[in-house]
Order: C-alpha cells, then sequence, then structure tokens
C-alpha cells in the first residue's frame, strides 16, 4: 500500500506528462507546415537530449521546455550535508536540471547550518553531540528547543530566490529557447530565434529548504537515557512565473495562429 507521500508524488509526477502530452498533441495536430514534432514525452527523466519537446521547423532546432503551472515545481529531495567538506550530495538520483538549481541555492545556506552544527556541539550531552559532522543529525530534544530558540533553525528553514537568469542560462546551454507555462502561455528565454510574438520568461526560483525532525523516538545512552531525534534537509525548487502570453501551446487555435503569423 503507497504512503500519502508516495501517492502525491506519482500524482504530480504523472500530472506533468500529462500536461506535456497535451502540448504534444496540440503541436502534432495543429498540421503545421515545415515542422516535425520529435519523440512523444515520457515518464522519468535524462541528463541528454534537450527540452521536453525536442521539435524542428524549418530545419531548424525548436526545443521547449513544458511546466505545467506557473508555480510549478521543479524537483526536489533529501539531501545529506558534510560539515567537514561543506559539500551537499542528493540522497537519491534526480534530474540533472533540478539538481543543478538546488545545488546553487543550497550552498548559499552552508554557513547557517555549519552555525546550527557548531552550536548542537556544545550542547550536553557533548560526548555524543561533539560528533555531528552533517545532515542527518541526531540531537536531544533539549538541544533542539534550544536551538530553536536561539534563532538557528529558523535560519536554515528559510526560502532561497533568485531571478530566472539562472534557469534561462541553464537551458540555453541546452539549446533551448522556448518554455511553455500552464494558463500562462508561451515564453522565450534568452533570446527567440523564430521571432514569435511572444513575452520574455520573467519571475523568479525559489528554493524551499527545510530541517525537518522525524517522529520517531531515540535517546542518547546517558545514565539516565537523553530523549533525541533524528532530523534530515529536504530542499524543493519552484518557478515562480509572472506575466502571461498571448499564445499558448496546449491550444490547437493558438498554435496555428502563432505560426500562421510567421
Amino acid at each position: 500500500m503507497k504512503t500519502f507521500k508516495q501517492h502525491i508524488k506519482e500524482t504530480v509526477g504523472q500530472a506533468g506528462l500529462d500536461y506535456e502530452l497535451k502540448v504534444y498533441n496540440a503541436l502534432n495536430t495543429a498540421n503545421i507546415k515545415d515542422f516535425s514534432i520529435g519523440d512523444k514525452p515520457t515518464a522519468g527523466f535524462s541528463n541528454v537530449g534537450s527540452g521536453d519537446i525536442e521539435a524542428s521547423y524549418l530545419n531548424k532546432p525548436l526545443n521547449i521546455e513544458i511546466k505545467a503551472s506557473a508555480k510549478d515545481q521543479m524537483g526536489g529531495g533529501s539531501f545529506r550535508y558534510s560539515y567537514s567538506t561543506k559539500t551537499f550530495e542528493p540522497a537519491k538520483e534526480m534530474d540533472p536540471e533540478d539538481l543543478e538549481l538546488l545545488m546553487s541555492a543550497a550552498k548559499e545556506k552552508s554557513t547557517d547550518i555549519d552555525n546550527y552544527i557548531e552550536a548542537a556541539r556544545k550542547i550536553e550531552p557533548i560526548e555524543y553531540h561533539k560528533n555531528i559532522n552533517g545532515i542527518p543529525l541526531k540531537i536531544s530534544i533539549e538541544g533542539r528547543s534550544k536551538l530553536k530558540t536561539d534563532g538557528l533553525h529558523a535560519k536554515i528553514n528559510r526560502n532561497i530566490k533568485t531571478d530566472t537568469k539562472f534557469i534561462i542560462k541553464h537551458y540555453n546551454k541546452k539549446n533551448v529557447y522556448y518554455m511553455q507555462v500552464g494558463r500562462a502561455g508561451l515564453f522565450y528565454m534568452g533570446k527567440n530565434p523564430f521571432n514569435f510574438p511572444i513575452p520574455e520568461l520573467t519571475g523568479e526560483i525559489q528554493v524551499e529548504m527545510r530541517l525537518g525532525f522525524g517522529g520517531g523516538k531515540g535517546s542518547f545512552p546517558t545514565d539516565p537515557s537523553t530523549p533525541a531525534r533524528s532530523a534530515g534537509l529536504r530542499l524543493q525548487g519552484r518557478l515562480l512565473t509572472k506575466g502571461k502570453s498571448p499564445f499558448s501551446l496546449d491550444n490547437l487555435k493558438d498554435v496555428q495562429q502563432l505560426f500562421a503569423n510567421l
């Protein structure tokens, strides 16, 4: 039986694929002259290729990245952090483009995480806390409360925001200059090689970092024992798109009109 989190993860992933297929079908049905749609989107990810749709028009590549909504998630997951090397590592394999985004944002929080770890090492029972060398970590319940009261926990649990220049630069390196966003339409990124009458992508990237403690009970073998809890680090990326385009690739009439105007 699936857990609630597994169900949500699968549902969100399927919704994204369903939207990609909606765009693919609209482009495929439009019957545009000198246009080749490329392969149908499938589940999963790959670090090869360019965009969710790798089409061509007038014998030139037309690669399109697709996001299901203006607040679309851009991947996320659990991360490990090493205090000694100051590096982050995903607990599981993830989409390379999402990983690049999350790692870039996470590095901005390394000092706050270090401060948390250094403070935790000085809390009794020191013989156990002094060995904390990153995240995941284990700390006494009293220690957790003190670090929270001192504001060190809140400094980690903050959103990191940057403008869309990061994602534009990333996609342009992959020869992707267009992004279709559900309910917002088609935008160009960086440059507009086909001169579509559409606006440039604007907005911001938000990475939500959370140091979360599990509900499982634990302890340190002191006399008497010291109640403790374990914590892990989770990062979630999100694209917050601004504005609206006059054309949307999920609409057959829009697709036909867009190419008719070229």
